[in-house]
This record gives structure tokens, sequence and C-alpha cells, in this order.
């Protein structure tokens, strides 16, 4: 991403509320960072970093007041406050700090030379409708205006990673975000230490690994993190995956799998195809998406993601009870039983490392443990009964439309370019089949159940034990395959069933 020609850049307007708070006050004040970094490129930012030679605290009260936000402590050792709107539809966010050695000093032992830039508060222009500063005004010691001329991600020093393990990670995310290319001694110093990354609290590394499965080109994206050894270092029990040969319908080993799995969850979600390789140009014309879809996967769900980044991590999980459960037959034949059963159990446990919060565990469990049901559903050449249907829906829960969509992008990336037309066309028709039954699911699961459990007990003098709930649910299943209608033939049903020998009271 090239920054552009002209000579003057255009900073957020909320940067002359900070300046107008900070008239009175005795300290001096720097912008510092990305603020300066995206004024440059052109991209707007809701996040202002301030250096302050003075006292943080008072600088971020003041800013508080004027803009009817609230300032509260982010960082007691190191002096750091945070500012945030009290308006909820507001994304601004400033974080203040107090500068101890000087603003020279300060941006030396920042992260990146992008991330070294700053500028007096003074130096800024408010004479216009929006506040602005020309290049020449910025301290750039590090060089940090060419390297993104350059499109160059460089390290500040050789002793960033060390001081804090998780800009490892964040040079990756910087890289992606910004296209930049990572230097070669900013690769091998990444090398050198990412197994630093261990030292990371669960929740910074989670914070820092979504926003990177949240941006485009995930493929890429992993691939970069695979290539540095970073990805395995989060995910320590992905390594296994890496040299798992699979049956011959497969085309790639595991772990590439799974990333190409996670690239087109990308593509037939945004409907974008920004994830190439060698699949066929078909693929996106069978895809049963609608607005609304893009619309679900676009909501956030959990741990401040979207369900669309959620459901790329699912991608990167769905196949990592493979390596355990692989079993070679005496034919040849390559089978993995249980793997999703297993992959559950391992996806729960790498969430939890990783401090997920409960609801963002459960679904991305239930999205691991049942990618495969969609191609379970029916027999090949039958479409899904409605009974199976039922059940799918049961069992996943608010994790449906993902499963289908994780299935979808699973198929896609198993077949690879041996993936042909008629079979990618009936597994999308058996997919819209169980799209198109979702309300009536939900429509049979919400009204009132034909019996209750006093209505089987006395119509067929029954005891009260299990078995009247195991009738309630065949009684609902049979409802929604069209064989009941009322109460009458529902028990008649059941007695029937009863009087076969099929059920035992």
């Amino acid at each position: 991403m090239t920054p552009q020609a002209s000579q003057e850049y255009v900073l957020p307007n909320d940067i002359a509320f900070i300046a107008t708070a900070l008239k009175q006050m005795d300290s001096t004040t720097y912008l510092v960072g990305g603020v300066l970094r995206d004024s440059i490129l052109k991209i707007s930012n809701p996040d202002i970093d301030i250096a302050v030679i003075g006292n943080a605290r008072k600088t971020g009260e003041a800013i508080a007041k004027i803009t009817n936000g609230k300032c509260f402590e982010l960082d007691s050792s190191r002096g750091i406050y945070r500012v945030i709107s009290s308006n909820p539809s507001s994304k601004t966010q400033i974080d203040i700090a107090t500068v101890q050695d000087g603003i020279h000093r300060d941006i030396s032992k920042r992260d990146f030379t992008i991330n070294t830039l700053a500028l007096d508060l003074n130096q800024v222009n408010f004479l216009e409708s929006v506040p602005k500063f020309s290049a020449s005004q910025l301290i750039n010691e590090h060089n940090g205006i060419e390297d993104l001329k350059n499109n160059l991600l460089r390290m500040t020093n050789n002793k960033v990673f060390e001081e804090d393990p998780l800009r490892i990670l964040r040079a990756v995310r910087l890289s992606a975000q910004y296209g930049l290319d990572i230097d070669v001694k900013t690769k091998k110093q990444i090398q050198k230490n990412n197994s630093l990354l261990s030292t990371v609290s669960g929740e910074r590394v989670r914070e820092e690994f979504l926003k990177l499965l949240s941006m485009k080109n995930t493929v890429t994206n992993l691939k970069t993190l695979d290539t540095l050894r970073i990805l395995t270092n989060i995910i320590p029990e992905l390594e296994a995956c890496r040299k798992t040969e699979q049956s011959t319908q497969h085309y790639w080993k595991v772990l590439d799998h799974v990333f190409e799995t996670a690239g087109q969850v990308e593509n037939i979600v945004t409907g974008n195809i920004t994830n190439t390789g060698p699949f066929p140009e078909f693929v996106s014309d069978y895809v049963p998406i609608t607005p609304l879809h893009k619309n679900y996967f676009n909501q956030i769900y959990s741990d401040g993601q979207t369900r669309l980044t959620l459901l790329k991590l699912s991608s990167i999980l769905h196949d990592v009870g493979k390596p355990e459960t692989k079993t070679i037959e005496a034919d040849g034949k390559i089978r993995f039983l249980k793997h999703e059963k297993l992959g559950a159990e391992i996806t729960h446990s790498v969430l939890k490392r990783l401090k997920f919060s409960n609801l963002g565990v459960e679904l991305i469990k239930n999205q691991v443990e049942n990618h495969l049901r969609p191609s379970q559903i029916s027999s090949s050449g039958e479409k899904p009964t409605l009974k199976a249907i039922r059940k799918f829906y049961k069992d996943t829960k608010d994790a449906s439309l993902d499963v289908l969509y994780l299935n979808m992008a699973d198929y896609i990336a198993t077949k690879g370019p041996n993936l042909t037309r008629k079979e990618w066309e009936d597994h999308c028709k058996n997919i819209e089949i169980i799209q198109n039954n979702e309300s009536s699911y939900k429509k049979a699961t919400n009204q009132r159940k034909l019996l209750s459990g006093h209505d089987i007990m006395c119509g067929l003098c029954l005891k009260p034990g299990p078995l009247i709930g195991i009738l309630i649910e065949e009684v609902e299943e049979s409802r929604m395959e069209g064989l009941v209608s009322n109460k009458e033939e529902a028990l008649e049903l059941i007695r029937r069933r009863m009087t076969s020998g099929e059920y035992i009271a």
C-alpha cells in the first residue's frame, strides 16, 4: 500500500477536540504511531495514540471531559490511560501514555518503523475544515515514511520481540493489513524468537490471532504464519497434521487441507474469490448463499468477532483429530474414524488455553464436531429426509448454518482440482434442501406438541418413565414427516409400534 504523493495529510476530526482540551494544560503532547501511519495511507483509524510529557491521567481526564467520554487506567506500571466515547455507536478510542525519557527515546522503543512516527500537537493545522499536517513536520528518525513508501515492515531494533513476544504475531497481522513485505532481518528475528509466544497470555494471543483471521487472503496469511513457524506455536496440536497423508480422494495433506478450507470459507461466504488455487471455475456457480446469509456471517457473535472469523478458526481446527485417529486397513484404505469427536475435544482444549468465552468455545466445538454431518445426512444419490434434517438442526443448534458452510468449504478443499461439476452440484442441492427446511424445523419445534406425557400414559395405560419422552419425540418426528397431524393419529401410531414390539413398556 503506497502513500499518496500529496504533502499534506488529514487527521481524524477528534484531534481538534483533543487539542482544545489540552490548551490549558502545562504539557507537551505528541500524536504517535498508527494514527499518523494511517493518515499517510489515507485509511480511517478510530484509535488515536498520544504521548504526553506531563501527567497522562490529567490529560486523559481533560480529554474525557470535552469529548463527553470516560477515562480509565489501562496500565498502571507504564502510566497509560484510555478514553472511550460514551456514545455506543462511536468506535473512537484514545490512549494516552506518559513519556518517560523524552519523545525520541519513547519512539525508539516501539515495535516497527512504520509505528515510530511522531507529531507535536502544536504543529497540526487546525485552520481548515479538518485537521492536517505535512510530512516535513513529522519526527521520522527511523525512516518510517520511507518504509511505508517501499511497502516494507521493519523492526525498530533486534530486541523488539524479546521485549514483547506478541509483536511476532503482530508483524504478520500488520503485513497482511497494509500489504507490507516483512524485511529479511525482521523475519530472521521472528524465527529466532517465535517460541517466546508461549510466554504471552492466552487473551493477548487470541486477540491478535483473531484480528489476522478477520482479514482477507486467509490462505496466504496462514501460510505466512506457518512459514515463520508461528501458527504451531499458537496451536501446537496442528503440528502433527503437517505430514499426515490422507486417502486418495484428498488432494492435500491435512495441514494444507485445513488452510484451503479456511480460504474457501472466506470465498463462499463473501462471494469474492480472494483465495485462489487449483479449483474449478464452476465452484461459485452452485453455492446457495443469499444477502441474508452474508449479514448472518457479519454478526458479532463472541469475543468481539464475527461468525465468519470464528468459522475460519473452526476450519483450521476441523481436522485436528485426524493424526491420532488415522488407521490403514489391509487393502491400504486410510480411515479417520470419529476424528470429528476427538477434534471437538482437542478444539475445546485449544480454545480454553486461548481464553475464549464459553459462548465462543461451544460454537466452534459444535462446528468441528458436526462438520461431516451435511455429507452424511443422506445416502449417495438420495435427498435428505425430513427426519434426518430435523436431527441435524437439533444437534447443531445455533451453529447449523455455520456447519453447512464449513461442510461446503471442506468438500471443495478435499477434492481440489479433481472436483467434478456433477458431484458439486449434487452436494450443493442437498445443502440447499437442508437450508430450505430450517424454517419448517423451527416451526415444528416451536409449536405445541401433539401429545403430552399425560396423553400417552392415559391413552396407552403406561407408567411414567424414560419411554414417555422417547415416544413424544417419535411423534414429533412423525409429524414433521407428515405421517400424523392430530392427537388421534399420533396415539394410533404409537399403539401400532408398541403392538409390533418396536417399543417395550
